[in-house]
C-alpha cells in the first residue's frame, strides 16, 4: 500500500505510537501499511488500513505495535444526523468519549487521534484489537446475543441514553426510505410467475401485505422501550477476546449506525445479517432463531429487566422481516436471471423465512 503509506505523517505516527506504547521516547525502526477489509464496505468509508511496526524505546528494548486507520469520507447525501448513515456519526461518537463508558463490560478500541484532512476526509486512528480469525460457533452467537441483552437492558433500566443530536432516533425508518430510493422497481407479474414456478406460491402476495403495513410497523417499533443500538451488530464488528483469567470480553467496532432504537431491533439485524451472509446454516433456521432470542432474553433478565417478552420478540421479528424490503426485490432480479442458481434458491428460502417472521410479528404488534 505504497500510496497510503506516503500519505502518513511520520511525526503523527510517532506521536500515536508513543501514546499506544505509553512512552515518549520510542523511535520507530520499521513499519508497513496494508489495506484490510472490503474497500466498499460503506458509502462513507474510504478504506481501512493496518499500520504495523516496531519501536526502539531504549535500553535495548524493541516493542511491536499496530494501529488501525479508518478513513471517513464527507458525503453531501448523508450529511443529515437523521440519516441512518450520517457520515460524521462515528467520528463524533469517538470524539464525545461516550463510547468509553458502556455497560455490560463492553468496550471499544481506543481512539488515538482524529485527523481532519484537506481533502474533506477524516482519519480515525484506532487501537488495533486483534483476535484469532476463526469461524463462529454456536456458543459465540449465544454469547454475543446474551451480551447484547445485558448491554441494552442497562438502558432499559435507566442508564442515561446519549442526547447528542447526531445519535439517530429513527434508524429503521431512515434505512427503509433509503432502500426504496435505491432498489429497482419490482416487476410484480414476472416475480409471481417465477416464484410460483419455484413453489413459493404466495411469497409475492405476502410481501405485498408486509409492504402495506410498513408505516404501522415503523410506528410500533418507535413505541417500543428505547435502548442504545449499534444497528450493525454482526460477526465482523464483534471481537471476542480473552482476558488474563481466560474470561470472554466483547469489543465492538464500527459505530457508524449508532442509534436509539426499540428493544429487539439490534438482535433482528444480527440474525438477518448472519443468515444473509451465509454465516449460519439455513437448515437449522429454527434452532438458530431460538438460540438468538433465548440468549438475548437471558441477557435482559440477567441485568434485571422484567418487562414483557413479547415487546422484545416483536422488535426482533419485525427488524428481521423488514430486511425483505431490500431482499425480495433482489430475489426478483435473481429469479429473472437464473431461477435455479444456488444463490437464488438460498435467497428464496431466506425471504420465505422473513415472511413467516412477518406474520408472527403482525400478531404481536397489538401488544406494543
Amino acid at each position: 500500500m505504497k500510496e497510503m503509506a506516503e500519505q502518513i505523517d511520520k511525526r503523527q505516527l510517532t506521536s500515536v505510537t508513543h501514546d499506544l506504547l505509553g512512552t515518549n521516547r520510542g523511535m520507530i525502526t520499521e513499519w508497513c501499511c496494508r489495506s484490510i477489509g472490503p474497500s466498499d464496505k460503506n458509502f462513507v468509508t474510504g478504506g481501512v488500513y493496518r499500520i504495523a511496526g516496531r519501536s526502539d524505546i531504549g535500553e535495548e528494548e524493541i516493542r511491536p505495535w499496530s494501529i488501525i486507520i479508518k478513513i471517513v469520507k464527507a458525503d453531501a447525501l448523508r450529511d443529515d444526523p437523521s440519516h441512518y448513515n450520517y457520515w460524521k456519526r462515528e467520528i463524533l461518537a469517538y470524539d464525545s468519549g461516550f463510547l468509553h463508558h458502556l455497560p455490560a463490560e463492553i468496550t471499544v478500541p481506543r481512539c488515538l487521534a482524529i485527523d481532519n484532512k484537506p481533502d474533506d476526509t477524516v482519519w480515525l486512528w484506532l487501537e488495533d484489537i486483534q483476535t484469532d480469525a476463526q469461524e463462529w460457533q454456536w456458543e459465540d452467537y449465544a454469547y454475543a446475543a446474551e451480551k447484547l441483552g445485558q448491554f441494552q437492558a442497562a438502558y432499559l433500566l435507566g442508564a442515561p441514553l446519549p442526547r447528542f443530536p447526531w445519535v439517530n432516533q429513527q434508524w429503521m425508518r431512515s434505512w427503509i426510505n433509503e432502500c426504496y430510493r435505491y432498489r429497482d422497481a419490482p416487476d410484480a407479474g414476472t416475480s409471481r410467475q417465477l416464484v410460483s414456478g419455484m413453489k413459493f406460491v404466495d411469497l409475492a402476495t405476502r410481501f405485498d401485505r408486509l409492504e402495506g403495513r410498513v408505516e404501522d410497523w415503523l410506528a410500533a417499533l418507535e413505541r417500543l422501550p428505547r435502548t442504545l443500538a449499534h444497528q450493525d451488530y454482526y460477526e465482523s464488528n464483534l471481537l471476542i477476546t480473552l482476558n488474563r483469567q481466560q474470561e470472554r470480553k466483547l469489543v465492538i467496532i464500527d459505530w457508524q449506525f449508532l442509534s436509539i432504537s426499540g428493544i429487539g431491533e439490534d438482535l433482528g439485524r444480527f440474525f438477518g445479517l448472519a443468515l444473509s451472509r451465509g454465516n449460519v446454516p439455513l437448515e437449522h433456521y429454527q434452532k438458530v432463531q431460538e438460540l438468538f432470542f433465548s440468549s438475548y432474553i437471558k441477557g435482559l433478565r440477567h441485568t434485571g429487566w422484567l418487562g414483557d417478552e413479547r415487546l422484545a420478540r416483536f422488535g426482533f421479528l419485525a427488524s428481521f422481516a423488514l430486511r425483505s424490503i431490500w431482499e425480495v426485490p433482489k430475489l426478483q432480479q435473481k429469479l429473472a436471471q437464473d431461477a435455479g442458481a444456488p444463490e437464488t434458491l438460498k435467497l428464496a428460502v431466506i425471504t420465505e423465512k422473513q415472511m413467516e417472521a412477518a406474520e408472527e410479528a403482525e400478531e404481536l404488534r397489538g401488544s406494543v
